[in-house]
């Protein structure tokens, strides 16, 4: 039967629409520190479909504007009821030299992004490293001192699962909420 067909006679029956985004694989593990300073593990997350961003505060390329979408795509999310219980937001920083937990927090403070579902990370400058090498990111020093680095973000299944990867392009709340509910309507095992 082809996916069209069966979507059809799912939606007709009422039941789950799964969601036509790949299996990248599982995400990285990712244990590092919260802007409270407290140990976080990304694995806890479990059972949420989950946002994972890399930004610096120092940033004066794409991080505020990554960040910046983020707010718009979590407004949308709230929008429609799925923040918080369903849904949380990670963003690990490039820079574990400058962004300590209390920069961290006043970034989160300045994007009205601190709740208790936006999760923003630092940690030891070789366990950060290791984490975004991990994830398949990089950071560069520019000619200027500023931060070369892609602009990636990606959205993991409630399985911990990689399933897409947005530029900030594409990085829209109409485009991610609809992953998201794709996402939802799938089983958590």
């Amino acid at each position: 039967m082809p996916d069209s067909v069966l979507i059809a006679a799912m939606l007709l029956a009422g039941g789950p629409v799964p969601s036509p985004l790949a299996d990248i694989g599982p995400a990285p593990r990712t244990v590092l520190v919260d802007s409270a300073g407290e140990p976080f593990d990304l694995a806890t997350l479990k059972g949420k479909v989950v946002v994972v961003s890399f930004v610096y505060t120092t940033c004066t390329g794409v991080c505020p504007g990554t960040t910046q979408a983020m707010v718009g795509v979590r407004r949308a999310l709230k929008d429609a009821g799925l923040w918080g219980d369903s849904v949380a937001f990670v963003s690990i920083t490039l820079d574990p030299g400058r962004d300590r937990p209390d920069v961290l927090r006043q970034y989160a403070k300045l994007f009205r992004a601190d709740d208790a579902d936006w999760h923003f990370l630092t940690g030891p400058p070789e366990q950060v490293r290791s984490v975004i090498a991990d994830w398949g990111m990089w950071a560069r020093p520019g000619p200027s001192g500023a931060l070369d680095h892609p602009s990636r973000v990606f959205l993991l299944d409630r399985r911990g699962h990689q399933r897409e990867i947005y530029s900030l392009e594409f990085l829209t709340p109409p485009a991610v909420s609809q992953d998201v509910r794709g996402l939802l309507g799938e089983s958590a095992d």
